[in-house]
């Protein structure tokens, strides 16, 4: 994943949802239902987004703003609280700024399972024992609730993916409670050895 940047916009034919003004017609409305909650594919989602994009026309050059397309993404897709796009969005920079710092060079694609790894510094970094908490209160319950949020933003133009880039890359990567609580569960104490009983001495044998 990767920031869209203004000298990589292509051109209106291509059908990549790049450009600004994500405002959606007011005749436009979709939530999701406690019946279909967290069950709406992200392929359909990504549709939405993008034919809600293409209601509008807008220049080219256009860059949508992160704030607006937020607004659009929790209307259509309620699961996640705006909040959590925000830490994504900085989880991203804080993986860049790292695979910067073991490679020596600037980065301009992370993969799925090296965001999620950044992810999990910079929550473990930021929140400490209350992860889950936060991640919770946001509707985040498992890696695979990223990769929707990461596609959501794919959709709204904010992140960029590559051909190998899937949301298939965020499922089952890793177990929130094994990451996030087990660093900080309590060590059991060290099992003591039981001293070894001195064996009873035998009674001496009676001399006849």
């Amino acid at each position: 994943m990767h920031w869209k940047t203004k000298s990589r916009l292509p051109s209106w034919s291509d059908g990549l949802l790049e450009y600004s003004g994500f405002a959606l017609f007011p005749s436009f409305h979709y939530s999701i239902t406690p019946a279909t909650r967290g069950e709406l594919p992200v392929s359909s989602l990504a549709i939405m987004l993008r034919g809600a994009f293409k209601t509008r026309l807008f220049h080219p050059m256009q860059k949508i703003g992160f704030a607006e397309a937020l607004d659009s993404i929790v209307k259509i897709d309620p699961r996640y609280e705006r909040d959590a796009y925000i830490f994504l969005r900085d989880a991203l920079d804080f993986t860049t700024k790292q695979q910067k710092k073991v490679k020596g060079t600037s980065v301009r694609h992370v993969s799925g399972p090296e965001l999620l790894e950044g992810l999990r510094q910079y929550a473990l970094k930021e929140f400490g024992p209350m992860v889950m908490t936060v991640f919770g209160s946001w509707g985040i319950h498992s890696s695979e609730d990223i990769g929707n949020m990461v596609f959501n933003l794919i959709g709204a133009g904010i992140f960029g993916k590559t051909e190998k880039d899937s949301i298939e890359d965020f499922r089952n990567v890793y177990d929130f409670k094994e990451v996030f609580v087990k660093p900080f569960a309590p060590e059991k104490p060290a099992m003591t050895r039981a001293r070894a009983e001195l064996p009873v001495p035998k009674p001496a044998a009676s001399r006849k």
